[in-house]
């Protein structure tokens, strides 16, 4: 009897090794890619630089459906083609930063793209001495790279905390079942502190912006929910689509204040940060809805922290 009750827990356990190990390795391998764009993010700011123009830059779509609820998402991505050329030889990219994200489900954001890499425009690439194939228009990082291997984590940590907590359960093992616990915890306090800072930043944005210098601008585009606006600052073109910071979308219902407020080629003036002329928006202060992410974040972590102060003591008195 004691041995057929052994066999058969293995049995299992192997089952959840091998079930756990496809997402570990799956995890790993998105894991060390969004390093190698870390990596390169960070390495690219001091690469050597040359002129390029662009190619072509057209908003593309691709659509996902959701069985279950009978619905459908549109994606929306700014496929740009730039050609530049060191020493001898010609090299074809359509990377503007490492790390970006493959497309939006906002059309706006897919748009701002397009009017900023304009074809036949010329712009500069920084190039990886190494292998002058690798280059980007946007050198540096950018949070866009967190992206990446946060999906490695995101299947690798999940894949780690069940097989722990299966063998702490299997085995009635108190304190296994509680490092499970805690990687549990570190799951929703992760989340947490990334909803958090992101819209902390976009709260610290929003309170800023009235002191912020001010542009002219003009609408390029208005429809629906969305609006896209030129402006020029410190002497050069920028594109913005935020029309206050925090902003979140309504939906997919038309809101009929943008066309009105903010009509095809109004003059409009937009406030844009000192230290960055790319961060603009149309109107200073928070947007309605710009506390929803940071309370979001705060409740993941606070369940976080919940669980890992006083949710584990408990489980191993």
């Amino acid at each position: 009897m004691i041995a057929r009750r052994m066999r058969e827990p293995r049995w299992v356990d192997y089952a959840v090794v091998c079930g756990t190990s496809l997402f570990l390795l799956l995890g790993g391998f998105l894991l060390k890619m969004g390093v190698q764009n870390l990596w390169r993010a960070s390495a690219s700011e001091g690469w050597p630089k040359a002129p390029a123009v662009i190619v072509s830059s057209v908003v593309s779509t691709s659509e996902s459906h959701d069985a279950r609820s009978r619905s459908h998402t549109t994606i929306y991505a700014a496929d740009t083609k730039f050609r530049y050329r060191v020493g001898e030889r010609e090299y074809t990219t359509s990377l503007r930063r490492f790390g970006q994200l493959g497309g939006s489900p906002d059309l706006s954001e897919a748009e701002v793209l397009r009017f900023r890499y304009a074809p036949d425009a010329a712009v500069t690439v920084s190039y990886d001495p190494a292998d002058p194939s690798i280059a980007a228009t946007e050198p540096g990082f950018d949070a866009d790279a967190l992206w990446l291997p946060g999906a490695g984590l995101a299947f690798a940590v999940p894949a780690i905390m069940f097989m722990v907590v299966w063998f702490g359960m299997s085995r009635a093992n108190g304190n296994v079942l509680a490092i499970g616990m805690g990687m549990f915890a570190g799951i929703f306090a992760a989340i947490g502190v990334v909803l958090l800072a992101a819209g902390l930043t976009n709260l610290w944005r929003a309170w800023e912006s009235p002191h912020w210098p001010q542009a002219k601008g003009v609408i390029v585009e208005s429809a629906g929910e969305r609006v896209v606006f030129r402006y020029e600052a410190e002497g050069r073109p920028y594109f913005s689509n935020i029309r206050r910071f925090g902003q979140v979308p309504a939906g997919n219902h038309l809101d009929a204040d943008v066309p009105s407020l903010y009509p095809l080629n109004r003059e409009v003036s937009v406030v844009y940060s000192p230290r960055n002329p790319n961060v603009s928006a149309l109107e200073a202060g928070p947007a309605r809805g710009a506390y929803w992410v940071p309370c979001a974040g705060a409740a993941f972590l606070v369940f976080g922290l919940a669980v890992f102060f006083f949710g584990i003591p408990a489980m191993t008195r």
